[in-house]
């Protein structure tokens, strides 16, 4: 979309400069992923063949969950036998494509970037996560507590933050709610930015940077109970049907022995103490058997969504 890439240097700056904002809201700036984890290029990873390669992209903020992706990545490792390199992209296809290129062996997939890749005869899903005692979760669309937006129609021209394109909760639940009044982002929205974070997102509304995004209820839920103000400040408008949380996957290059030992130690994991202030950083309860069915509402979607081009 045209000047997309003006609009997001905007979000990121006013969300630097925002004057008055909470503490959580100063957080809230730009994460250049390159410095948070360097990723290593394939010469590096090629050095250490032996190395279990997990990559990651980040719903919350890079700074408040890398020690524990990291924690979670390590213990994976022990139980092979494996040094590991953790691998951090920006967005959910430059994660999907380097396991499918074998540049990753496992991958924490959200729950839109399993149903688009899925199909894929070389991934593999091990295992879902439980959130607050449930193996699905639903997607928000928020606006500003004082906006005059009570529903979807009412952002016709307006602007929006999208999470990534292979989002579940943050860009399909939108997209597929404009399809059913016979609208498309490029033709209703004034504009609209691709933030690569939801709790970005989150905070883009809550300082009225733009008007409205479709994000996450974990990311909701987690502002509720530890940035209240941030919370305070967005309204819920619609609610998306439930569907899976965001599957941990396996490329072709982890054989079925591998496999077997991964799938066990994340089922278990929540059955170590040291493992569970790992989880409870990730607001994971534990990981549950995989269940692909429960993708099934955003494949559906998806075909209907796509159906409109």
């Amino acid at each position: 979309m045209k000047r997309t890439g003006f609009w997001i240097v905007c979000v990121l700056v006013l969300l630097l400069s925002c004057a008055g904002c909470s503490s959580f809201m100063n957080q809230g700036r730009y994460i250049d992923f390159t410095k948070v984890e360097t990723p290593p290029d394939r010469s590096d990873v090629n050095a250490d063949s032996h190395a279990l390669r997990v990559a990651i992209s980040s719903v919350l903020l890079p700074q408040e969950t890398v020690v524990h992706s990291r924690a979670i990545a390590n213990f994976l490792g022990r139980q092979l036998d494996r040094p590991v390199i953790l691998i951090q992209r920006k967005s959910y296809a430059e994660i999907a494509l380097l396991l499918l290129n074998g540049g990753a062996d496992i991958a924490f997939f959200s729950s839109g970037e399993y149903a688009n890749y899925s199909g894929f005869p070389e991934i593999e899903m091990l295992a879902g996560q439980q959130r607050m005692g449930l193996p699905y979760h639903q997607g928000y669309v928020v606006v500003a507590k004082d906006s005059d937006i009570q529903e979807i129609a009412d952002l016709k021209g307006k602007t929006v933050a999208f999470t990534d394109p292979l989002s579940f909760s943050g860009y399909t639940i939108l997209v597929h709610m404009l399809k059913q009044i016979n609208q498309t982002p490029e033709t209703f929205f004034a504009r609209y930015i691709y933030t690569y974070s939801h709790d970005k997102s989150l905070l883009a509304v809550a300082n009225q940077v733009v008007d409205a995004a479709p994000v996450t209820k974990l990311v909701y839920d987690r502002a509720l109970q530890k940035h209240p103000e941030v919370a305070a400040a967005v309204r819920i408008i619609a609610v998306s049907p439930p569907a899976g949380t965001g599957p941990v996957v396996a490329g072709k290059s982890i054989s079925p022995r591998q496999r077997e030992i991964l799938r066990r130690a994340l089922l278990t994991m929540h059955e170590f103490a040291n493992m569970r202030p790992a989880l409870q950083g990730l607001s994971i309860d534990r990981f549950v058997p995989a269940q692909p069915e429960l993708y099934e509402p955003i494949r559906q979607m998806l075909r209907e969504s796509r159906g409109r081009l």
